[in-house]
């Protein structure tokens, strides 16, 4: 019989499943110790020990199943509170097995940075026991020894520190004396600015002058520069003065004593815009039948799915505000995703006009700290709703009632890498249906995917058919480059000349499209015909003129402009092709009078570019705005009447079977930037396919024409939307053994016994990029293929693969995408 002191049970055992941040797919499960099982729940971080050092993971679930295998301890909780809720950790987990990604990774991507696993490496000594007899050399006792009064020590300045630290810090890790942790990272940096501030006993003083009403300009210019809100200690503040103090003047008061400068910390400004809630304006006919729906589902709390097709210039936007202020008004959150470079200062306004400090924004150009800081006030429901681009799916809003995703056709909605692999309609799905949301896509040129779901009653098709406040859609006129092959001036056929010219006299603006960065296009040998190409991937590297360089638009890498050809090494290097470096340098040579702005992806490279190119066109402080993509999406310009399209046939170069849907839809958005006021707009594409089918359309306005052409050209191809197809993308550094795993990879999805069709292995359409040869290998499913038919289809081409790869095929990346965009 036991004692009373002896136990009778044992305590139950606690683990969790862990998810790290690495390309496999399975969780990790370790031990809850007793001091940590009480206060653990999903949702939260850990520290837990992997592969010899502490690493940053999710706890996915809790639970008493004892594992088969040994288990380590969970070392730390590293938050009170879940950073992840119930339903963000069930959409991160549909996910990882939809996307067949590592939950992990999936993760990772929908947390901001100083709440998912952005780490940096620490060292921590760890103490021997007396007993413990572990034999070093003079330099490991050495460096242990130091680390060992430090506690946790920056890897990166330990491996400066110490010439031997790698080997050393190695050896005693191995002898169980060292650990590597991953601390979370969040660039904590507050920006400040230097004020000028009395020094400490001499403010009286001062005030005493002040007050005896005997003041010269000198000590005038003193109580400005020290008023309650004191000036910054810049050269430009003075002009704030009249004169009354000079740099010089300033630097005798400070050295002097008199004053001195104080650190003021910067804090992240709620946008400088126009609150005027009561501007809502009020709705028309048609778009009050679009909104009812909405506004019912929303009411009802019930999940349903809406397409807004409504032409460029239909009011979607007013829609959009009406139905969001429906969702605010019950006590609701609302997210409003748009695509990035859509996301502008001129669409935030529109919706800060009306909600004002409700609103977060959350897109790719703000810092760390400050998308940070957006994602704490959501979590605490300081705000409520949040206009972002796409990782702004997971933004933690309280009680969400409506989600909007403008321009849902753009393909920015797709991440292509890193994993995991995921497109924004998909995802917003999901979420909306988990939190009974209405689900809101709105477009002047749904994706064809989009737009089949509405004839399986999947989704409901809303329409605006005509444009708001009684504008009227521009008239097109497409111009035959051949045709006008000897009437063009610069890059631009006659009757653009002419009504650009016109435009202007008339003090009206243009917007040029000309999808192509750079000046020029690649640099081509007249004597061997060879073309310079990046050293690292198989394209040609574009000419900037302003940098004078050549650059890979792949990888980043840059050279000097060669003076000879690298094939023969003649002097007969010529440019060839344009960009829109080139096209603006012509057009201030043929039009010197008129201001030309330019935008694209090398203009709107630092921080708030895109705003000030586009508040100056606003402000009207040019005349043309040249520009790749970025001046087609969301831009409304009422003294915009004239819009051009330099080459409208860019976008059938590229091999996709969606490459017509892509320049319909190119061609119908920069269309849309024209006439959008009273003033009536003309467009002119010029092309030398007037002919093309997704031209005519285009010219006509005719979407649906388009679709209904398309849809006939994919149905019996099984292309999407009438299939889903995935992609397994095959990336190693040396040709032979990617093309042989490739071929491998293929030979088991072919002899897998699916009825579905398999094309490839071929190689990508860039064989090689950032020193690494890529192939791919597609096949054709069901477009509503379920979720565990699709991860146990993918599971089954990994695991026979791992068993039949070739030699050296381990140093072969595999990757999977879905093309159902």
């Amino acid at each position: 019989m036991p004692s009373p002191e002896t136990k009778t049970s044992e305590a139950v055992r606690l683990f969790a499943d862990i998810a790290l941040p690495v390309a496999v797919r399975e969780v990790f499960t370790y031990e809850l110790p007793e001091d940590l099982s009480a206060d653990a729940q999903p949702g939260m971080r850990a520290w837990v020990p992997l592969r010899g050092r502490m690493n940053i993971g999710m706890i996915v679930r809790i639970h008493n199943e004892i594992p088969a295998f040994d288990t380590k301890p969970v070392r730390r909780l590293l938050d009170e509170m879940p950073v992840l809720d119930s339903d963000m950790l069930e959409l991160t987990r549909w996910m990882h097995r939809f996307y067949v990604a590592g939950w992990g990774e999936v993760v990772q991507s929908a947390l901001p940075a100083g709440l998912n696993f952005s780490s940096a490496t620490y060292v921590k000594a760890v103490e021997q026991s007396p007993d413990a007899v572990v034999s070093l050399t003079k330099t490991e006792e050495e460096i242990y020894n130091e680390l060992l009064g430090y506690g946790a020590y920056p890897h990166k300045e330990a491996q400066q520190r110490w010439s031997s630290a790698a080997r050393v810090m190695a050896s005693l890790r191995k002898k169980g004396l060292l650990e590597l942790w991953d601390e979370p990272y969040l660039d904590m940096k507050t920006k400040t600015v230097l004020k000028w501030h009395w020094k400490e006993k001499r403010e009286d003083e001062i005030r005493e002058i002040a007050q005896s009403g005997k003041l010269n300009k000198w000590q005038q210019g003193w109580l400005k520069l020290l008023s309650d809100d004191p000036l910054p200690a810049t050269s430009p503040a003075l002009n704030a003065l009249d004169n009354a103090l000079t740099n010089y003047s300033i630097g005798r008061l400070e050295k002097e004593g008199i004053i001195e400068k104080k650190e003021h910390k910067v804090s992240a400004a709620e946008p400088d815009y126009d609150f005027e809630p009561q501007a809502l304006s009020a709705l028309n006919e048609h778009q009050e039948k679009v909104l009812k729906p909405i506004s019912e589902a929303i009411t009802q709390n019930r999940y349903e799915k809406f397409l807004i097709y409504g032409i460029t210039g239909s009011g979607k936007t007013e829609v959009y505000i009406h139905a969001l202020m429906q969702a605010v008004e019950q006590g609701k959150g609302a997210l409003v995703l748009v695509p990035e470079i859509a996301l502008t200062p001129q669409t935030v306004r529109r919706f800060y006009r009306i909600f004002g400090k409700k609103i977060a924004i959350l897109h790719s150009r703000l810092s760390d700290r400050e998308r940070f800081d957006a994602w704490q006030a959501l979590r605490k429901g300081e705000k409520n709703i949040v206009i972002g681009a796409r990782s702004a799916v997971f933004a933690p809003i309280k009680n969400l009632g409506i989600i909007i995703i403008d321009e849902e056709h753009d393909t920015s909605y797709y991440q292509a890498d890193p994993a995991p692999r995921y497109h924004v309609r998909e995802v917003a799905t999901v979420r909306a249906f988990k939190e009974n949301a209405a689900l809101v896509l709105g477009s002047a040129t749904p994706s064809l995917v989009s737009l089949v779901e509405t004839t399986k009653k999947s989704s409901r098709l809303l329409r605006l058919p005509s444009r708001h406040s009684g504008a009227t859609l521009p008239e097109v006129k497409v111009l035959s480059l051949t045709e006008y092959k000897h009437a063009m001036r610069g890059p631009l056929a006659v009757p653009m000349y002419t009504a650009v010219e016109e435009a202007a006299a008339r003090g009206e603006q243009i917007i040029l499209l000309y999808n192509r960065r750079g000046f020029a296009s690649f640099m081509q040998c007249d004597s061997c015909g060879d073309v310079v190409e990046c050293p690292h991937c198989s394209v040609s590297l574009t000419y900037h003129k302003r940098q004078q360089h050549l650059r890979c638009h792949y990888c980043g890498f840059s050279s000097a402009v060669p003076y000879t050809c690298p094939g023969c090494d003649s002097h007969e290097l010529q440019m060839q092709g344009s960009g829109t470096q080139q096209i603006e340098e012509e057009l201030t040579g043929l039009f010197p009078d008129l201001r030309v702005l330019r935008m694209d992806q090398d203009t709107t490279s630092r921080k708030n570019a895109h705003d000030r190119i586009l508040s100056s066109f606003g402000r009207g402080e040019a005349d043309i705005l040249i520009g790749t993509q970025l001046v087609a999406k969301g831009l409304d310009f009422p003294n915009v009447t004239v819009v051009g399209v330099i080459n409208a046939d860019t976008e059938l170069a590229f091999p996709s079977y969606r490459s017509n849907e892509r320049m319909f839809q190119l061609l119908s958005q920069v269309s849309g930037r024209s006439g959008r006021a009273d003033k009536k707009g003309v467009v002119y594409l010029q092309t030398k396919q007037p002919e093309h089918f997704a031209i005519r359309f285009a010219r006509e306005h005719d979407f649906e024409g388009f679709a209904r052409h398309e849809l006939s050209i994919r149905k019996p191809l099984l292309y999407p939307p009438y299939s889903r197809l995935l992609q397994f993308s095959f990336k190693g550094k040396d040709a032979t053994t990617c093309m042989k795993a490739a071929e491998q990879f293929t030979r088991v999805m072919e002899q897998s016994g699916t009825p579905w069709p398999v094309l490839g292995p071929t190689p990508d359409v860039i064989e090689k990029m950032n020193d690494e040869y890529r192939w791919v290998t597609m096949m054709k499913l069901p477009p509503d293929i379920k979720t565990a038919k699709l991860e146990r289809l993918c599971d089954y081409f990994y695991t026979w693969y791992d068993k039949t790869k070739p030699d050296g095929a381990s140093t072969v990346r595999i990757t999977l995408s879905h093309e159902m965009i």
